[in-house]
């Protein structure tokens, strides 16, 4: 009896002793939370392994808001936060706390975000004729810069003194064009480039577009240059004079849109939709303040080479658009357009021919005819453009609903040695000369006539009852390609303005009588003036 009772005194002591060592134990037990965040971001990780180090029986999971909480028996203790794409972190935790701990990737695979990305290739770097390019070995992703500086300089000559008052021009010095680009190609077919002018201390949005390149044809959308005229459409790297010539403003510039182009041996077509630019602040307050509609237009060019062969080509091109008024900026007339444009020089920033805004339009079409022949290192080339703008005759005087302008320019050009001249039939232009000695310069020289008109006559009067102006220009151009990338251009150019190229009335261009007539010899009225203007262009 006695030793029952002992057995069962013995088992009744160590229950107590179970239970008073586990309440101990609990008791010195302890918790330590925390959050866990990818390294740099604010968005938490979810399904973290965290674990007391060598205890895997002590390992939690992060929840949805990347929140944990485990138990801890002593301090200092090591814990160990793990995650499939992340490197393992060690965290050593010297009391009870709440902790924030961040992880970083592992490997490529994962972004910032935490999420996986596939890393399929490399990207090699090579600098191609001076551009630098990252591109995969299977050419399926290319990166590229496409950045210019322009420094542009100018002197005008000649005095232009009517009834005492004489029209002075500065001379100066300017930063033209400061452009950077960035542009790639992606999964092998898609494609896109951002690019902006730093030029005359402005920053513009010139091209931010998508595209889908196939094998002879491309989509793009975006904001990007609409396609009609040869010289407008060849980029300013490559134009063979410092400034286009007057007839070729008429061709409309970047506006937002969708686009489609195809080429073939002998065709190219490109034709797209567009509405407007990309909206200022004051387009937009515009757009608030009328209810503005943003306008739309239908543009396409169309080009045939009968020749092409190496270094020879022979080139035909006809481009239209149709346009509605687009969204002026604030404080501009709405439903209306205008032609105005600098001298062909851009450090004179005086237009003397200049239209002002013609109201109550309802609609313009631009008609754009253009041949070309390139023969090794001799190139001819020109243009015609034609501009008709229709307006609503129960608003406008009699005679006046229809406004015509117009003009053309002719070209001709000789590398005289080292290089010719190369034509790429995918966008149906010239680009980059071909050097025949990389480590060789290449001079070439270069004449233009350039003619715009836009003065509109009714029938039998003498005087113009839209008096815009009319001008030639006549230039001599000297380049020298020191190699693909930096090249100076010299050009000297006379510019002849008829007596209404006044610039909206600013400047005084004819003499007269006491009654206002126009008293001027024929030929002796307009502001004509010489321009030498240099540039230095590096292209990187």
């Amino acid at each position: 009896m006695k030793k029952r009772i002992s057995n069962k005194l013995a088992t009744l002591g160590m229950i107590l002793i179970i239970l008073i060592s586990g309440n101990v134990f609990s008791q010195n037990e302890s918790v330590v939370t925390g959050k866990v965040f990818p390294a740099g971001m604010v968005n938490p990780v979810p399904g973290v392994r965290i674990q007391i180090e060598g205890m895997p029986s002590s390992a939690v999971t992060s929840d949805n808001n990347g929140f944990f909480s485990i138990k801890v028996k002593s301090f200092p203790v090591n814990l160990i936060f793990t995650k499939e794409w992340y490197a393992p972190r060690i965290v050593k935790v010297n009391k009870p706390s709440d902790i924030t701990v961040y992880l970083s990737p592992a490997k490529k695979e994962v972004n910032d975000y935490g999420q996986k990305v596939g890393m399929t290739v490399s990207l090699n770097p090579e600098s191609r004729d001076g551009i630098l390019m990252l591109s995969s070995s299977d050419k399926r992703f290319k990166y590229w810069f496409d950045n210019r500086v322009y420094f542009d300089g100018a002197v005008y000559l000649g005095d232009n003194t009517y009834q005492g008052v004489k029209h002075e021009i500065g001379n100066g010095v300017n930063i033209r064009r400061m452009r950077f680009a960035m542009k790639t190609i992606i999964w092998g077919h898609w494609g896109g480039e951002i690019d902006f002018d730093f030029g005359n201390n402005e920053v513009d949005i010139k091209d931010a577009y998508v595209r889908y390149i196939g094998k002879n044809w491309q989509v793009k959308a975006g904001n990007f240059r609409e396609p009609m005229s040869l010289e407008t459409m060849t980029t300013s790297r490559y134009i063979t004079f410092l400034e286009r010539p007057y007839a070729t403003e008429q061709a409309p510039s970047r506006h937002m849109g969708i686009d489609y182009k195809i080429f073939f041996n002998h065709f190219f077509f490109e034709g797209g939709l567009f509405s407007s630019k990309i909206m200022n602040t004051l387009m937009r307050d515009q757009n608030k303040k009328q209810g503005t509609n943003a306008g739309w237009s239908v543009t396409g060019r169309f080009a045939w080479f009968p020749v092409k062969k190496d270094r020879q080509v022979l080139h035909f091109g006809i481009s239209g658009s149709y346009r509605t008024p687009k969204i002026p900026e604030l404080g501009d007339p709405v439903n209306s357009f205008r032609y105005g444009e600098n001298a062909e020089t851009e450090i004179n920033r005086k237009k003397y021919i200049d239209t002002d805004w013609i109201e109550n339009s309802k609609n313009k079409t631009i008609l754009g005819l253009e041949a070309a022949y390139a023969y090794h290192n001799y190139r001819l080339q020109g243009e015609y453009l034609t501009t008709t703008i229709r307006r609503d005759a129960d608003k406008v005087p009699a005679g006046e609903d229809v406004v015509k302008m117009g003009g053309f320019y002719v070209m001709g050009a000789w590398l005289l040695n080292n290089a010719d001249y190369y034509y790429n039939s995918s966008d149906a232009e010239f680009s980059q000369i071909d050097f025949r000695n990389i480590h060789k310069g290449a001079f070439e020289v270069a004449l233009r006539y350039s003619y715009m008109n836009t003065n509109n006559f009714k029938e039998s009067e003498l005087k113009p009852w839209l008096p815009g102006g009319s001008g030639e220009v006549y230039t001599a151009g000297l380049s020298y390609y020191f190699n693909y990338n930096v090249k100076f251009m010299l050009n000297y150019s006379y510019a002849n303005h008829d007596r209404w190229a006044d610039g909206k009335g600013k400047y005084k261009t004819f003499d007269v009588d006491a009654d206002g007539n126009d008293i001027t010899p024929t030929g002796k009225g307009g502001i004509d003036f010489s321009t030498i203007q240099a540039r230095l262009l590096i292209a990187f």
